[in-house]
C-alpha cells in the first residue's frame, strides 16, 4: 500500500499518490507543518515510490531498492539533515548537492535530494540552491521540509509546490501508540503531551521528558527569583532547552485552560491537573495570557540564535510573579 507508514495526514497523502499514480513527480516540493508529525517519512516514502522497481507507480514496497532507501544507502537518494554545533545547512552542503544534480542517475529512476529542517540553511546556502530549485534537472526531484517556513527566503518558497502536514489527532496518537505496545495509561499521558505529534510523544517517554518537566515544574515555576529561574532551567534542561521551553509552554497553557474548563481532558499534564487548577487561582487570565506570549517568544527568539542565557534570563524576569 503507497505510503502506508503515513498516519494521520490524509490530504497529504492523497496528493502524493495522485502525483506517483499520474507520473507528474518533478520539480521541488515543500513539506511544511509541525515538527514530528511524518514530514521526513513522507519523503522517503516518495523517494521508494518513484524508484521502486517491483510496483512503479503504486508506490513502496520490501524489495531491494526500497530497503537500500530506508537504510540510507542508495546511491541516488540523498538525505541532509543540519549540522555541527551551529545546528545549519551550509553552503559547503549545497554545493554537493548541486554537483550530485549535475549527474545522470546511477541505479534508480530518479535522483531524489531531501533537505531535512530546510529552515536552518544559512541564507548564503540558499540563495545557492536558488537556480537549482527553479529548474532540477530531468530525472532529478529536491524535497524540503520544514517546520518553520517563516525561517527561509520567499524566493526558495516561491520555488517550491507546497504540500502542507498538520498536527495529528490525540485519538490517531494514541492508536499509534497502543501499536508500539504502550500501556493505555501511560499512551493516554504521552498521547496528551504530544501536543499532536507522535514523534514527541515517543520522544517524551524514551528521555524521560516527565521527569524533566516535574524538575522544572518545581524549580523554576515554584521560585520567585528571576536569577534562580534562569539558572534552574538552564541547568534541570541542559541540552533541552528548547523543549524545556515546550514544557513549561503547556503547563502554562494548562493553567490558563483551567480558568475556562476544568475538565482534565483539555489538559496536556493531564497527571498534574488537580495541582493545574489550584495553582490557576494564583493568577489572572490577563496575566497567564501575557505568560504564554513571553514563552513563546523567548522560543521564537531561541530559534533565530539570540543568546539563551540572556533570552531566558529575560523570559524569567517577564514571568516572575508580583
Amino acid at each position: 500500500m503507497p505510503f502506508k507508514n503515513i498516519k494521520g495526514q490524509d490530504t497529504a497523502v492523497k496528493a502524493l499518490k495522485g502525483i506517483v499514480e499520474h507520473g507528474q513527480v518533478m520539480g521541488s516540493y515543500l513539506f511544511s507543518g509541525p515538527d514530528g508529525v511524518g514530514k521526513r517519512t513522507a519523503a522517503i516514502e516518495l523517494a521508494k515510490a518513484v524508484n521502486c522497481p517491483e510496483n512503479p507507480g503504486s508506490g513502496p514496497c520490501d524489495c531491494p531498492v526500497c530497503r537500500k532507501i530506508d537504510s540510507g544507502n542508495h546511491p541516488d537518494v540523498f538525505v541532509i539533515f543540519p549540522e555541527g554545533p551551529s545546528g545549519f545547512i551550509k553552503i559547503g552542503k549545497i554545493r554537493d548537492i548541486i554537483y550530485e544534480a549535475s549527474l545522470k542517475p546511477y541505479e534508480g529512476k530518479k535522483r531524489v535530494f531531501i533537505i531535512n529542517d530546510a529552515e536552518a540553511m544559512t541564507e548564503e546556502a540558499q540563495n545557492a540552491l536558488l537556480k537549482l530549485l527553479e529548474e532540477p534537472p530531468r530525472n532529478h526531484i529536491l524535497i524540503l521540509t520544514s517546520s518553520n517556513s517563516a525561517g527561509m527566503l520567499p524566493t526558495v518558497l516561491s520555488r517550491c509546490k507546497v504540500l502542507k502536514f498538520y498536527n495529528l489527532r490525540r485519538e490517531d496518537i494514541l492508536l499509534l501508540l497502543k501499536a508500539r505496545g504502550i500501556e493505555d495509561k501511560e499512551a493516554g499521558f504521552l498521547a496528551h503531551m504530544a501536543m499532536g505529534s507522535p514523534a514527541r510523544a515517543i520522544a517524551f517517554k524514551e528521555e524521560d521528558m516527565a521527569s524533566l518537566r516535574d524538575s522544572l515544574v518545581n524549580d523554576f515555576f515554584l521560585r520567585k527569583s528571576a536569577l534562580l529561574k534562569e539558572d534552574c532551567l538552564t541547568d534541570n534542561a541542559g541540552s533541552h532547552k528548547k523543549e524545556g521551553l515546550y514544557l513549561l509552554l503547556c503547563w502554562y497553557r494548562d493553567l490558563l485552560v483551567s480558568k475556562f474548563d476544568q475538565e482534565d481532558n483539555e489538559m496536556f499534564n493531564i497527571d498534574r491537573s488537580r495541582e493545574i487548577v489550584s495553582y490557576a487561582q494564583r493568577f489572572t487570565k490577563d496575566k497567564l495570557e501575557k505568560d504564554l506570549t513571553v514563552i513563546m517568544d523567548t522560543i521564537g527568539y531561541i530559534n533565530r540564535n539570540v543568546n539563551p542565557k540572556i533570552a531566558l534570563f529575560n523570559m524569567a524576569v517577564e514571568l516572575k510573579r508580583s
